[in-house]
């Protein structure tokens, strides 16, 4: 009943053109500490995180600033707790892509919050007018929604280098051209969740090593495939930052089945 009034009052506060909360907020995210800082909230910073969550209606105010950043820091905290025995026994890649990286909050809350200061981190995204997903999940040049320029402005408040951006436009909307191997390989709300991961995973699996482990946000519905079958895989739940949303899975791929086992040691 809680998680009805919540969406409902979301979703009329949206229609009604009014700035959202920190009540909007999981309590449990509330008061954790902001690892990733927020831009002032100009009129083209609302504009390009808009196309990305477009269930938000922010205004070029210190509200909504205090507001997505919190919500940005919550989506990391609740990704983070899931993945911290995973990402601590993983000490320090040498090399780590995010595909589809938004306007990188993940990117932040990663360097900042883990030993990455040598990590060589690349993003894949590119320049899109609108959010666009096809129901079957595969891609296309309208499958983007993001704002590389704003993305690298976020990077670059939040202090963080050693990153490059990849167009992936320039890439004809593919990953075969990425300079992998990489340690690790994750998407957040993109392949897996937008994006069908099976449509990638050929791509994605040219870029494992055998000690390479791969993070991808799942969706209710997602079914596994021929490719991923053949791999040592968990499915691992995390609370999302709304108070409104349910929680939802993260899938983690592995060819080597040891490298999973922080996850069962801690219970997941």
């Amino acid at each position: 009943m809680i998680r009805l009034w919540n969406r409902w009052w979301t979703e009329l506060r949206k229609q009604l053109g009014r700035e959202p909360s920190a009540s909007e907020v999981s309590a449990r995210f509330r008061d954790r500490e902001r690892v990733f800082r927020a831009p002032p909230m100009t009129p083209e910073l609302v504009r390009s995180i808009e196309k990305i969550s477009p269930q938000f209606h922010l205004a070029p105010t210190q509200q909504s600033r205090d507001f997505w950043e919190l919500t940005q820091n919550g989506s990391c905290w609740g990704e983070f707790d899931a993945l911290e025995p995973l990402l601590r026994a993983l000490g320090t890649p040498a090399k780590v892509l995010e595909v589809g990286c938004g306007l990188g909050r993940s990117a932040v809350f990663f360097k900042k919050k883990l030993p990455w200061g040598e990590t060589d981190l690349h993003l894949y995204d590119s320049d899109g007018p609108r959010i666009h997903y096809p129901r079957t999940g595969e891609r296309t040049d309208r499958s983007f929604c993001g704002d590389l320029g704003a993305l690298r402005q976020v990077l670059e408040f939040n202090g963080i280098d050693g990153y490059r951006v990849f167009d992936a436009r320039d890439l004809d909307c593919r990953l075969d051209e990425m300079p992998g191997p990489y340690d690790l390989v994750y998407s957040f709300y993109a392949a897996g969740f937008h994006w069908s991961l099976a449509d990638f995973w050929k791509e994605l699996d040219g870029l494992l090593h055998e000690r390479s482990l791969g993070v991808f946000t799942i969706h209710r519905n997602f079914e596994e495939f021929d490719g991923l079958r053949a791999l040592p895989h968990r499915m691992v739940p995390f609370e999302r930052s709304l108070a409104k949303d349910r929680p939802l899975r993260l899938l983690v791929v592995a060819r080597d089945e040891r490298l999973l086992e922080p996850l069962i040691d801690s219970g997941d």
